[in-house]
């Protein structure tokens, strides 16, 4: 990896390595991270009104939010800025590695928050694939599966965000 990559964290829809790729097109997978004593979230405000992922600090020691580890180049790195906008704050975070070893990594957390909105199915659905995509633990990706969730009623946004799913299925 050059110095001019910079370390990804996604923990959220930008998982499912299909929906990073379609947005940052010479994004490398570099693996699955932890980044240990958070939780994961849908408590985030959305700029459609619904409630996207973030991440919260938890006291628990044994807490722990899965994610994918993504090199960017600064070109893509600007664009995913631009993608995850306003609304979240992009800081360094310690993310361990299946090797056993830490590395500081960019991560994209919640900075409004909101208590009374739900998640799209679609954007549930992003982030359970990507779950799945990268084996994490089932007791993880069952959270994610359990998510209450609203239905988008938006059917062509809702088309739009899954087709990426069916050009996968199609090259299969």
């Amino acid at each position: 990896m050059s110095e001019k990559n910079i370390v990804n964290f996604s923990f959220g829809s930008n998982m499912s390595t299909a929906r990073l790729l379609a947005r940052l097109p010479e994004a490398k997978l570099l693996g699955v991270g932890i980044l240990n004593g958070y939780r994961l979230t849908f408590d985030m405000l959305s700029t459609d009104g619904s409630a996207k992922c973030s991440i919260t600090p938890c006291v628990q020691r044994s807490s722990q939010v899965y994610g994918v580890l993504y090199a960017l180049n600064q070109e893509e790195k600007l664009r995913l800025d631009e993608i995850e906008g306003e609304r979240y704050t992009c800081q360094r975070v310690p993310v361990a590695l299946q090797a056993g070893s830490t590395l500081d990594a960019w991560c994209y957390i919640a900075n409004t928050f909101v208590e009374d909105e739900l998640p799209f199915d679609w954007y549930v659905k992003h982030v359970l694939a990507g779950a799945q995509e990268h084996r994490f633990p089932f007791e993880y990706q069952k959270v994610i599966l359990e998510q209450s969730h609203i239905i988008d009623n938006d059917t062509d946004r809702k088309q739009r965000e899954l087709a990426i799913y069916q050009s996968i299925k199609g090259q299969r």
